[in-house]
């Protein structure tokens, strides 16, 4: 952390809170997506949920798809769905399976498997959505690390360190990277989001963990600050290119990563949320409308396709370098994986 954060606006708060089941229409639609002949998109976590129809309307658009899962043959089944449903593309589906965002020495592995199924195509789009939301907030990672830390912040931000190499070419006229976070950010720590001492509570008690929706806002908060610190840490080659790098919250949605909640929250996430669908819109405004330009340098989207401030500790966040501290963070944690 540079300096103490702002006192977080409970009146924008109150606001972001009604938006997030309020949100505004979707305007940038499927039938408004360019054709996507000869592109090629990672998409992580796509054997159900948001991810699922991401996968299934870039393939529509003839995109050539790397969907990184960590089952091979959820991944390949879903593969299997997709393309029985849309019978004219130009496209392709490539899985990648083994990727757990739970062990960091998974990771590299499926990264060299990545770097096969590209072979020699540009790569334009990456979208960071695979995520977990543990209501249960028990056990660790592979490496000890509170789990929704690792798989929302440390494994993203490994894969992407091996996807840079591949990515960072000016070889295409499109080039995206969208974090996806999420509204639950509003819930994180005072401080940028961000419990900076020890942000994947290592050797921590379990009965010493904050409540789940604090560690899981952390790391949704995260995700915001790493779309502008890795567009910063790249700056030089991302203009170069014309790589725009975002955040996205995809909305409140009636998804899989609510899963191990009990009978009456899934309930009212049921009765209050919005179809997956709508994720996805939001998600593919991020990857594909050109409204963003380099203007839009660690934007947040939200619900379903514009772009808003996120809260106001976190705005400040993106401009007096907390987001480049916890990148480094990270850095240093996921560094002996490299």
């Amino acid at each position: 952390m540079t300096e103490p954060a702002p006192p977080i606006s409970k009146i924008k708060t109150l606001y972001d809170v009604y938006y997030s089941f309020r949100p505004n229409k979707p305007t940038f639609l499927p039938e408004d997506y360019p054709d996507l002949t000869g592109k090629t998109a990672i998409v992580t976590g796509c054997n159900t949920g948001i991810g699922y129809f991401v996968m299934k309307l870039l393939y529509s658009k003839n995109c050539n798809v790397i969907a990184v899962v960590r089952t091979e043959s959820k991944g390949i089944e879903a593969r299997e769905k997709v393309l029985e449903e849309i019978k004219e593309s130009n496209g392709s589906i490539s899985v990648v399976g083994g990727c757990d965002l739970l062990d960091m020495t998974s990771i590299k592995p499926a990264a060299d498997k990545v770097k096969q199924a590209l072979g020699d195509k540009p790569l334009n789009i990456i979208i960071h959505n695979a995520g977990l939301l543990s209501s249960s907030n028990d056990g660790f990672s592979k490496q000890g690390v509170e789990p929704m830390f690792s798989t929302n912040v440390m494994g993203p931000q490994l894969l992407q360190h091996f996807l840079d190499p591949l990515f960072l070419k000016k070889d295409s006229d499109l080039k995206r990277i969208v974090w996806v976070s999420s509204g639950a950010h509003l819930v994180a720590f005072s401080q940028y989001g961000i419990n900076w001492e020890n942000p994947g509570f290592i050797n921590v008690p379990l009965d010493k963990r904050p409540e789940y929706k604090t560690l899981y806002g952390q790391s949704k908060a995260a995700n915001i600050l790493q779309a502008k610190a890795w567009y910063t840490k790249n700056q030089k080659i991302a203009d170069e290119i014309g790589c725009v790098s975002v955040s996205c919250y995809p909305g409140n949605l009636k998804s899989e990563i609510s899963r191990d909640f009990g009978t009456i929250s899934r309930f009212v996430i049921m009765s209050l949320c919005w179809d997956v669908i709508y994720g996805a819109y939001s998600e593919l405004y991020a990857a594909l409308s050109p409204d963003l330009t380099a203007k839009d340098q660690g934007a947040y989207v939200v619900p379903f396709g514009e772009v808003q401030d996120p809260r106001n500790d976190l705005k400040v966040g993106l401009t007096n370098g907390s987001d480049l501290k916890l990148f480094e963070m990270v850095e240093d944690m996921i560094k002996d994986y490299f």
